[in-house]
């Protein structure tokens, strides 16, 4: 009796396949569900004001570790069915990605970002979409990915979250060198 209720537990208890073992889940976002109304027109998308959003309030709610995990779908290139911003074509989850983020170090005036430019400003007076179209067609995500995780990795110890202007920083290296 006891071998058999010994063999009945074992063969209930869930067993990871090979390869399985031990590996870490990888947090996502479910930006590839992307379906929001209240973020299409204007506004940063963490402005609880013009973005009602529980991805929004679970990225900032994960703070800077939320950063790497952004950067990590900027590959993705699954097309979002819904429209992410008004008058725009849909886009793919990996540039929604890339636009959160660029948003997250983007200053509550909505005019100066919070960190160096990744790529070199090319002038455009075209409408938005069209601007970003022109942008896509020489730069593929993978080259996104590859310069946010360039940023990641040389800033990661100096990034914070101000919490008044709801963005991300960069710490002063002399306010840093002081501290020490």
């Amino acid at each position: 009796m006891l071998t058999f209720l010994v063999i009945s537990v074992l063969l209930s208890t869930p067993h990871p396949t090979p390869g399985q073992a031990g590996a870490p889940r990888t947090k996502n976002y479910p930006l590839n569900t992307w379906s929001n109304i209240t973020c299409r027109a204007k506004g940063r998308f963490q402005d609880r004001d013009y973005c009602s959003s529980a991805v929004m309030d679970q990225i900032v709610a994960d703070g800077k570790s939320a950063i790497p995990v952004l950067i990590s779908q900027i590959s993705d290139t699954r097309w979002i069915a819904e429209p992410v911003y008004d008058y725009w074509p849909r886009i793919r989850t990996g540039e929604l990605a890339h636009f959160i983020l660029g948003d997250l170090f983007l200053g509550d005036t909505w005019q100066k970002r919070t960190m160096p430019a990744l790529f070199p400003d090319r002038h455009c007076d075209e409408a938005a979409w069209v601007c970003w179209g022109e942008f896509r067609k020489t730069h593929t995500l993978k080259e996104l990915q590859s310069r946010w995780m360039e940023f990641w990795k040389a800033n990661q110890d100096r990034i914070y979250w101000d919490e008044k202007a709801r963005c991300f920083r960069l710490l002063d290296a002399n306010a840093e060198s002081s501290k020490r």
